[in-house]
């Protein structure tokens, strides 16, 4: 489902560019701008985003900036600027150059199914299975989101950038985010993936068809202005019934693989949630999340944090034994019925189940929907089963 609500894009001024040779994908670009002094407020006001938003030049995207900015490219009122996230004033000089862009290692693949919610010019919405990875990476050359949208958009490569990187091969990063400090990793270039979901997580993504638009989608994420709304079926039933979690998200110090709430520590992260169904007697529950931030796995540490991990989820606590004995409680299942269950399900029960954000030429509000998958419904029936009228 799709619906429309008239907005307007942020307005944008432009700077001066020259590229070195017949294009930006074959040297560097060469940019120099100045930020009015009649400005009251500075927007963007981070200078990766400042520099992204106003160099004129297609492949001038956030990430290929910042990537230009760590490797002391760029200066900022003639001295060396290091930090992305730098804020900007009125009269600010910005003088710099942009590395090279390196073409996609992903290879197109038209044979890759995608569920398309919607699509136009700039941008394309795809409602992503569970067991899709969103990145090529070691383990997983073929079969994930970029090599799909290569294929279905029937080019050989596509240089835009990302914005943050994969955790590891299979739980890539966040639910749903651009870390607002890191640019590609080592210089990748690959198609406009603005947030990512994990492999494990379906449900709906927008992908930037062009540099405009992979700006435009970065700036909102990082202004927090797309509006997300997971649902996952969590071990046991949240008290009260509706809150909101904020508790600092860092790595995890007993695992480096993991994330974990850091007190002391940390960034920001903040998630709404609130109760949709009592399952299986209290055992469980469908909850329903809204994010303000999108931290790497912000929703799956969040429900550990407040003592009621996704069901599915052996990372964070809700798989194996602890969600069998959460399961057989009260002798809502025997053990053996609990860890029958169990076994049918891959993956934590979390869906992307709504996404809306505006239109980076249109300026329109786009909300799109999509129900959770077979796997996640059945479950859930199961639970539901179980639970007395």
């Amino acid at each position: 489902r799709a619906s429309r609500r008239g907005a307007r894009a942020p307005s944008r001024t432009r700077g001066a560019a020259t590229s070195d040779d017949d294009g930006a994908r074959g040297g560097g670009v060469k940019f120099a701008l100045t930020v009015a002094r009649d400005r009251a407020v500075v927007e963007p006001s981070r200078l990766d985003a400042y520099v992204a938003a106003n160099v004129p030049d297609a492949s001038a995207s956030r990430g290929r900036v910042a990537a230009a900015i760590k490797a002391r490219m760029v200066t900022l009122n003639g001295k060396t600027a290091s930090k992305p996230s730098r804020a900007l004033k009125p009269g600010d000089v910005i003088e710099g150059e942009l590395e090279r862009e390196r073409a996609s290692e992903a290879k197109p693949e038209p044979w890759v199914k995608l569920d398309i919610v919607h699509e136009d010019e700039s941008v394309l919405v795809v409602n992503k299975a569970a067991g899709m990875v969103t990145h090529p990476s070691a383990g997983h050359e073929s079969g994930t989101l970029v090599n799909a949208v290569l294929g279905h958009c029937d080019l050989p490569e596509l240089v835009v950038p990302t914005g943050n990187q994969a955790l590891s091969d299979d739980d890539e990063g966040d639910e749903d985010a651009v870390d607002e400090d890191e640019g590609t990793r080592d210089g990748m270039i690959r198609p406009g993936i603005v947030h990512r979901l994990d492999k494990g997580t379906s449900g709906v993504m927008v992908v930037a068809k062009d540099a405009s638009a992979h700006n435009s989608l970065c700036e909102q994420f990082a202004a927090r202005v797309v509006r997300r709304k997971y649902v996952a079926i969590l071990s046991g039933v949240p008290s009260p019934s509706k809150g909101r979690i904020e508790a600092p998200i860092g790595r995890d110090p007993r695992d480096r693989l993991r994330m974990a709430v850091t007190q002391g520590g940390g960034r920001f992260a903040a998630s709404n949630y609130e109760v949709i169904a009592t399952l299986a007697n209290g055992n469980a529950s469908l909850v329903e999340w809204r994010l303000e931030t999108g931290r790497t796995h912000q929703i799956r540490v969040h429900a550990k944090h407040i003592g009621h991990p996704i069901l599915g989820d052996d990372t964070y606590g809700g798989g194996g034994g602890a969600a069998v004995s959460a399961l057989s409680r009260y002798g809502v299942f025997d053990v053996k019925e609990a860890k029958a269950l169990m076994s049918t399900i891959d993956r934590p029960m979390l869906h992307a189940r709504t996404l809306g954000f505006t239109h980076p030429q249109s300026g329109e509000a786009l909300d799109f929907s999509r129900d959770p998958p077979e796997d996640f419904e059945t479950f859930a029936s199961r639970l539901a089963d179980k639970t007395d009228a």
